[in-house]
């Protein structure tokens, strides 16, 4: 059940990954996080989806969300299977099973 987010665009520029989503998760707010948040209410989408990234890499060290645009900046930069790791993530927020 849910339904899952699509990527339109992904852009890597040095230790940040930008993804252009199919949906706006924060609506004219801005978000961002230094480290996963200890707790999550259950209607806090971005938080959630931020802890899930978190969990997801250690090497994440900051996840910023705005609108229907998230950005990750990853130590040491990125490879296509992290890339790929973070989409899925996002790709997932929404999905509670399959």
């Amino acid at each position: 059940m849910g339904e899952t987010i699509e990527q339109r665009e992904r852009t890597t520029v040095g230790d940040v990954v930008i993804l252009t989503l199919d949906r706006n998760l924060t609506s004219m707010a801005t978000r961002s996080f230094d480290d996963a948040p200890a707790e999550v209410a259950a209607d806090d989408f971005v938080a959630r989806l931020s802890h899930r990234i978190f969990a997801a890499d250690a090497d994440v060290t900051r996840v910023y969300a705005a609108a229907n645009v998230i950005q990750v900046t990853r130590t040491g930069g990125w490879d296509a299977d992290a890339e790929e790791a973070i989409g899925t993530v996002i790709a997932d927020l929404y999905r509670f099973y399959d």
